[in-house]
């Protein structure tokens, strides 16, 4: 089944500007244009989470990615907008962020206006790349279910792959350590066993805020990564751009003892849909008073559970564009009661 038409694809009226034959107009993406995507984005449309605002976007350094993000109108009103980049010729889902696109307005998201919407930039994008990769918010993170975006992508010839992610659910009042397996509970009352033997505020779970804190968690998060191989996402330089540009979404929780860093958490923070996201996790692995992650991961969750929010996400535990699955890391999520969730994403070359 197809959606294509043998219509004419567009008319070039300039350099920058498409117009489709039935009034749409594809406008790439251009600084001039970051606050009424960011106002689209985060207020707009269905689908829209910080991180595809340009706000966010933007702490990269220009030439950092070659950004081919354009955005479709009608009437003057924006209807859609895909955050990307070009790699090798493809255009692909922007690299700065978890997810891209594509972000749908509110008033667009039914049956008839998508098809037309994603018809008309699927062809806008088959004349310009050779391929397409589109990674769109996932459910957890979506106002709206992706089901509707996901049969319309799948019948404009998009292949799709999935990765796979976890989540808690969470209610206010909540028992969160009920949730978890045996050892998890055993670590926690280890933990508040350990707590009962020193002076009240010995231990502290807290917001850290200043850049000494922030320069503490990256520099256990280097030496964590590297023994898995690997380097952070972030720069040092990057959090602190990105602490300051969104303060409302991006937060740093610590737990110490007698003052002492014991281990950190990197939380992206979704109000629209209640959900707080752990990007990383920081621990200094030389501690051996308490076990540092466990009572790390929970407090984080009753935290989560106490202000409101209805889902602690853990992110994905798959490789590869989802080949691999690192078994031991989805059961260590699944130890807090976590349960898997599908991260979609979707490719087509032309």
């Amino acid at each position: 089944m197809s959606f294509l038409t043998n219509q004419p694809i567009y008319e070039i009226k300039d350099s920058r500007n498409y117009y489709f034959v039935n009034m749409f107009e594809i406008l790439p993406y251009t600084k001039e244009l970051d606050q009424r995507l960011d106002r689209f984005v985060n207020h707009e449309s269905v689908n829209g989470t910080f991180l595809q605002s340009r706000r966010f976007l933007n702490y990269h350094p220009e030439g950092r990615f070659v950004d081919r993000s354009f955005m479709l109108h009608k009437g003057g009103i924006i209807v859609a907008y895909f955050p990307g980049a070009e790699i090798d010729g493809e255009f692909v889902s922007h690299p700065g962020s978890t997810f891209g696109g594509p972000v749908i307005a509110k008033t667009c998201y039914n049956a008839s206006q998508l098809k037309e919407i994603l018809t008309q930039a699927d062809q806008y994008l088959a004349t310009n790349f050779k391929a397409a990769r589109l990674k769109a918010t996932p459910t957890l993170f979506a106002e709206e279910s992706p089901d509707l975006l996901d049969y319309m992508l799948e019948h404009l010839g998009y292949s799709r792959y999935t990765e796979l992610s976890s989540k808690n659910k969470l209610q206010n009042g909540m028992d969160v350590v009920a949730q978890c397996n045996r050892n998890q509970r055993r670590l926690w009352k280890d933990f508040n066993k350990f707590v009962e033997t020193v002076p009240e505020g010995t231990v502290q779970y807290r917001d850290m805020t200043s850049e000494e804190d922030i320069a503490t968690f990256y520099k256990f998060l280097v030496i964590s990564k590297e023994k898995h191989h690997t380097k952070p996402i972030h720069t040092l330089d990057d959090l602190m751009d990105l602490k300051q540009r969104l303060p409302e979404n991006i937060r740093f929780k610590g737990l110490f003892c007698n003052g002492r860093y014991v281990c950190g958490m990197l939380q992206f923070v979704f109000p629209k849909t209640k959900v707080i996201h752990d990007q990383n996790i920081s621990p200094d692995e030389s501690f051996d008073l308490f076990h540092h992650t466990t009572p790390m991961n929970i407090m984080a969750l009753q935290e989560a559970a106490q202000l409101g929010y209805h889902h602690f996400s853990w992110g994905i535990s798959t490789e590869d564009r989802g080949n691999f699955l690192n078994e031991d890391l989805f059961h260590y999520k699944e130890s807090f009661g976590a349960e898997g969730v599908v991260n979609a994403s979707y490719t087509k070359k032309f």
